[in-house]
């Protein structure tokens, strides 16, 4: 059975459908089990969900990011439990590096990755990418091995979704959101069956040009969500 340790920031949604995913009668029972939760955020976490899909409270845990021995925080967590993977379904801060050295992780990505991207950022810079080479693209929704450098890691699971033309930001993350959560489930699931086949980073720009248009994209994105703002 596939061990593994959840990282999240917010409510925890894509965590709750892991743990839903692996009780009886979801494609993850028998396969993969959550050992523990830790989050960043208190204020944004739900105890009581995440008890009412079989997890303990003394397997919630909370790191705080500003603080120095924040590196020492995860791994004194990890430690006790000794998972297969940590999971970053949400999880905003950079895993420091020394957690990564002594950890396997995966990460939940979909679009633009790097720096800042995240949340309707990565949406936002996707589409007006599209816009300004004026052609349409599918955004890759994938999960993947955790890096040293933001989204660098190659791809456990991939899966691709057209953006309609007359959709919001706001409505293509609503509508993608449950693709979310099947996707980290598929990889978590192709992982435990030893059934993945790993790959580099979906590329959204194809050429250097393209690559200078992207960075123009994300720069918009930052000043469309800023940090103050709510990112989802």
């Amino acid at each position: 059975m596939l061990r593994i340790v959840n990282f999240i920031s917010g409510d925890g949604s894509t965590n709750l459908a892991i743990l839903q995913a692996e009780n009886s009668g979801g494609k993850l029972h028998g396969l993969v089990k959550t050992l523990a939760i830790i989050s960043d955020n208190l204020k944004t976490l739900n105890i009581q969900k995440i008890r009412d899909e079989g997890v303990s409270t003394s397997d919630v845990w909370t790191v705080n990011p500003e603080k120095e021995d924040f590196t020492n925080q995860i791994l004194e967590i990890l430690d006790k439990y000794k998972p297969d993977y940590f999971h970053q379904v949400g999880w905003m801060p950079l895993t420091p590096l020394e957690v990564i050295k002594r950890y396997r992780g995966l990460n939940q990505h979909l679009g633009p990755g790097g720096k800042w991207m995240y949340g309707k950022r990565r949406i936002y810079a996707h589409i007006r990418f599209c816009e300004m080479i004026r052609e349409t693209r599918p955004i890759p929704i994938f999960c993947q091995r955790v890096a040293p450098k933001y989204d660098e890691g190659n791809v456990i699971y991939v899966q691709y979704e057209d953006i309609l033309s007359n959709e919001t930001v706001e409505e293509v993350a609503k509508r993608l959101l449950k693709i979310e959560y099947q996707v980290q489930i598929e990889a978590l699931y192709r992982l435990a069956t030893n059934s993945f086949e790993e790959r580099p980073v979906p590329k959204t720009a194809l050429n250097p040009e393209e690559e200078r248009i992207l960075l123009k994209a994300k720069k918009e994105a930052l000043n469309k969500y800023p940090l103050k703002s709510k990112i989802g």
